[in-house]
């Protein structure tokens, strides 16, 4: 792995759909990185084009970051966050919404290469369906394909990561798990197109998380991690851990068995809690887990464990990560 990153949104102002304006009061870019760059064990951020950066701010973006520290993880693409696309991104019928997709995606993939980033993560919340009859989902999948792959082309020195999620916008999200997404990523048939692992959105999809991530990695399609949790009822953000610890426990332990060697990047977003808290939350939890799958004894009694019956191993799993 490369490190902890955390998203600038995550000291966003807490909007919600009841609550429009959020919680919290507005922070600017820079007081949103010097906030992370004070969180121990967090080395890099991650921000979104061109909301966050763009070539216009990019010189000013680097100087900040260079200034704390840090690294930038990954760059987004904001592709769903405004109202010209309710008709979807990549999937649009409309050649001209297609076009401008496209070429957002270009323009970050050249200004991700000039920050040193080689990862651009591509979340298509606006690209599915709100009713049965509503959409052609082969010509869909036909545009989704050919866009992403007009992407890659661009240049090879930059990975597409597609984040999926089972729906939000849209009722239903064409990307939305980690098997179509890796279909999506193969039918391309380029090797810079992968996948994004949000976990919340895996237990939103009833996903086991640490399966989708071995998979990924043996198909060496995993490009890049968000962090977070939920009941799995809808996409919270909540701190790691917060709900699915033995499931993360799992997450980490193939992961670092597997070799993953990209960030592991929070992707939270606490609403009405304290953000600093929430980030700590995290870390800690992160890196008392990681100290314990990556223990030498970790790995080598789990084969004799699983041959007694599961509850062993979970009696061991409650003594390993609980003790100290």
């Amino acid at each position: 792995m490369k490190g902890y990153s955390v998203g600038v949104w995550t000291y966003g102002m807490g909007g919600e759909r009841y609550v429009g304006d959020g919680y919290k009061p507005r922070l600017t870019l820079a007081e949103r990185i010097e906030r992370i760059a004070r969180l121990k064990g967090a080395s890099a951020v991650e921000v979104c084009f061109p909301n966050d950066v763009d070539r216009d701010s990019l010189e000013t973006f680097r100087a900040l970051v260079q200034r704390w520290g840090l690294q930038v993880a990954a760059l987004g693409v904001e592709l769903v966050c405004d109202g010209e696309w309710r008709d979807g991104s990549f999937s649009a019928s409309d050649p001209a919404r297609r076009a401008k997709s496209a070429a957002l995606t270009t323009e970050a993939m050249d200004l991700a290469a000039d920050l040193g980033v080689d990862v651009l993560n591509l979340w298509l919340g606006q690209d599915g369906f709100d009713y049965v009859f509503q959409a052609d989902y082969v010509a869909a999948w036909d545009r989704l394909v050919d866009g992403l792959r007009t992407c890659a082309r661009h240049r090879g020195d930059i990975r597409l990561g597609v984040e999926y999620k089972v729906s939000e916008p849209k009722m239903g999200g064409y990307v939305n798990s980690g098997g179509k997404a890796l279909a999506l990523a193969q039918a391309t048939g380029m090797p810079n197109v992968g996948v994004t692992l949000d976990v919340g959105h895996a237990f939103n999809a009833r996903e086991n998380p640490a399966e989708i991530a071995a998979v990924l990695l043996r198909e060496e399609r995993l490009f890049h991690l968000h962090l977070n949790d939920n009941y799995g009822l809808s996409d919270d953000d909540m701190p790691v851990g917060t709900v699915h610890w033995a499931q993360y426990v799992e997450l980490l332990y193939w992961l670092h068995k597997l070799g993953y060697p990209g960030w592991y990047s929070l992707d939270l977003y606490p609403y009405r809690d304290d953000a600093g808290a929430a980030c700590e939350a995290s870390l800690d939890f992160l890196q008392r887990i990681q100290a314990v799958v990556s223990r030498p004894g970790f790995d080598q009694a789990l084969p004799g464990l699983r041959r007694q019956a599961p509850g062993r191993v979970l009696q061991w799993l409650f003594r390993e990560t609980l003790q100290g």
